[in-house]
Order: C-alpha cells, then structure tokens, then sequence
C-alpha cells in the first residue's frame, strides 16, 4: 500500500466504479436481452448464451480486460498497479478466468450435442473430458509460469522428461481415451442402449457414457459404474438391434410328455376337425397320406397322423393369427427338440410386434396360458413330476378340455 498515495484514491474509487457498473450492466441489462434473443432462434450454438455459469464466466473475463485496458491509459495508471507483483496477479487472474470460461464453454457444447439429432448417438463427453485435462494442464502451466517469471516454453519444455512419470500418472486415462474411441467409431454401445455386462452384474440402460465411467441403471434402478477401457476388454451384450427390428423374441418351449405322444384314431380326427384353426391342415394331410397308403403294398408300414404333428400344425396357424406376434417379416418356428429325461421339448420362436417389456411378457404369457389349456384336447400332456405322471403311468384317463 505504500505504492498508493491519498492523490490515488478518487482514480482507484472512479475505477472501481466502472469496473462494478459494468459487471452489472452486463449482468442484469446485457446478458439478457442476449439470451431473449437467444431463446427465439433455432440454432445450437447461440444456447451457449442461455447458459448461467458461462455467463457468469464471460463476465469476469470481461471485467478484467476491461481492468488492463483501463490500467493502460494515463487516468488510471496508478502506482500501485505498476509493480511486478500487481502484473503478475492481474495477468494470472486473467488467465485464470479465461480458462474457467474456456472449460465451462466445453461443458454447455457437451450438453447441446445430445439435442443435436445426428449426435445423439455419437456421446462426445468422453472427448470433452481429455480436451479439459489438456486445458487445465495448460492454464496451470501458464498461471505458474506467470507467477514465477519463466517463459511457458520453459516448463513445457521440461515435460518431455518427465514422460515416463506422467504415462504412469495417466495410465488409466489414457487408457479410457482410446477406449472412448473405439466406443465411437465402432459405435459399440450408445446413450439409452439396453446391455448387459455380467462381469460386474449390469442389466439395463446406459445412462452416462464418461471418459473414465460408463454408468448403467439397472432394471431395479441401481446404477452400475463400469470403467470405460472394460467395455472394449469384456462382454457386452446390446439389445439395440431388437429396438431396431422392432420386434422382441420369444424362445420359450413346452416339455411334452412322451407318454401321451401316439397315433391318432378316426374319433381324434372328426373331434379336432370342429377346431378352425386346424381342420384345413387335417383335410390337407389325411388326403396326402391316404395317397401314400394306397400306393404302398401291405408289407410297408403306412402313415398315421400323430397328436403332437397335429398340435404343431396348430401352434403354427395359432401364431400366425396372433395379434401380437410379428410372423410376416420375422421368423417364426415350432420345433421340436431332442428328448431328454423330462419329456420332449416343444420350442416355439418367434417374434412380438412389440418391444415393449410389459407388452412382451403379456403376450408370452397369454400364448402359453393357451398351450397349456389346449394340450389335452391333442391327447397331450405337459411333462410334470408328482401325481399326473403317477396317473398317466397306470392308464388312468386323462382330463378332455373342450376349447
């Protein structure tokens, strides 16, 4: 304070003044008409002046040029502000600033890009985070060059010798940017994508691709962090491409017991000929096999109708007639699996026209609700442990459910 002289104090006090006038001009007059004008345009880029914190920035940026251009002029060229120390702190403080300015501007384009439409998939938050580490590094650098007196090539030189020490301080950093890479050119997983990684037990939607972080909110909504550099090492299952088929699948099956597997006889055929959805199949298939039979001597065996080829074809016209089932464009399957100890596995594969998950397990549930209600009237049995398998062993008549 020595440097200050009572002569000083109506320049530092007019100073001052302007200094904290024009702080608030551009607070309360300024900044927003700019953001009125702002508001009413269709471009992403002006948003960076809807922003409050990067204005609040770009204010102080403001004020201290306006500080150093004023300092300048022969009025407020005090003493005081002519010392080393004062230069120093005023230059550092600026730098300081402009860089905070400079970081936060970083931040508000991150959050413009997941409303511009072809960006929405291509998250650059994970880019945006090594751009600040380079700048934070560079504001220090310079803030500390300021303050020593040293040309910032100076310390900049010396970090070539000091490469070893920051790939170690960096390892994993650098490690995550290259995986960010990968992420993006291979486009491997995006914002809103389902995935499930079971090495650290998530199952559900990503919520946050980071440069160090890939954060999961399951289905019972925790979230799971995962390092970024894991989801290139590990395995990762999207469900992205079913969002974009269109369709979720159903690949469920049916134990049916072998038991009740077996040739149908003339009063099966006139009963299942009352069901619509199955007597074409049966005149179509009774007409080829009594074609086959009467072409054949009675040393071969002839051909019979089974139940459970009978019941296939039915699935088969079922699913196809299902509202909520996609079977023109997807595929759809009856199959029939090798049996095991349990029965013989009927699998059904398809497709819902939905990818609704609460609309997907409906649907599931009401067609195999039917599959279990309409197994008796083929003669079938789902395969079960306990007293219908002690029934069916002894010949016990089976229950018949009109449809």
């Amino acid at each position: 304070m020595n440097n200050l002289t009572a002569s000083d104090l109506p320049s530092l006090a007019y100073l001052i003044g302007i200094l904290v006038t024009s702080y608030l001009l551009l607070r309360s007059v300024v900044f927003p008409i700019i953001k009125r004008g702002a508001s009413k345009t269709t471009t992403y880029i002006d948003d960076l002046f809807l922003d409050k914190k990067f204005l609040n920035r770009v204010s102080y940026v403001f004020v201290f040029v306006l500080f150093n251009f004023l300092v300048a002029t022969p009025q407020f060229n005090l003493e005081i502000f002519n010392t080393e120390i004062s230069k120093r702190v005023s230059s550092a403080l600026l730098t300081l600033f402009v860089g905070l300015t400079l970081l936060e501007m970083l931040n508000v384009l991150n959050k413009v890009s997941e409303n511009i439409e072809s960006l929405k998939n291509r998250p650059i938050k994970g880019y945006v985070q090594i751009v600040k580490i380079v700048v934070n590094s560079f504001i220090f650098i310079i803030i500390f060059a300021i303050m020593t007196g040293q040309p910032v090539s100076y310390y900049i030189s010396g970090l070539g010798a000091l490469t070893a020490v920051l790939l170690l301080v960096f390892q994993d950093t650098i490690l995550s940017f290259i995986a960010s890479v990968q992420i993006g050119q291979n486009n491997i997983i995006n914002n809103g994508d389902w995935i499930e990684v079971p090495e650290y037990g998530a199952d559900g939607d990503v919520i946050d691709i980071a440069l160090h972080t890939v954060k999961v909110q399951n289905w019972d909504k925790t979230i799971t962090t995962i390092p970024t550099s894991k989801i290139v090492t590990t395995s990762v299952k999207n469900w992205r491409g079913m969002s974009e088929y269109g369709g979720r699948r159903i690949k469920r099956s049916i134990s049916i017991d072998i038991s009740s597997v077996r040739f149908m006889e003339q009063k099966d055929i006139d009963k299942l000929m009352k069901i619509p959805t199955v007597n074409k199949y049966l005149s179509e298939k009774i007409k080829d096999i009594e074609e086959f039979n009467s072409s054949v001597n009675e040393e071969k065996e002839k051909r019979k109708l089974t139940n459970l080829g009978t019941f296939r074809a039915y699935l088969v016209k079922y699913l196809k007639n299902h509202d909520g089932l996609n079977t023109e464009t997807m595929t759809l399957l009856v199959r029939q699996l090798s049996p095991t100890a349990t029965g013989v596995p009927l699998e059904l594969y398809t497709f819902t026209n939905t990818i609704d998950w609460v609309e997907y397990e409906g649907i599931q549930s009401d067609i195999f609700d039917h599959i279990f209600a309409v197994l008796p009237k083929f003669g079938l049995r789902a395969f079960q442990d306990g007293t219908v398998e002690a029934a069916a062993a002894r010949g016990l008549p089976i229950i018949d459910l009109e449809i």
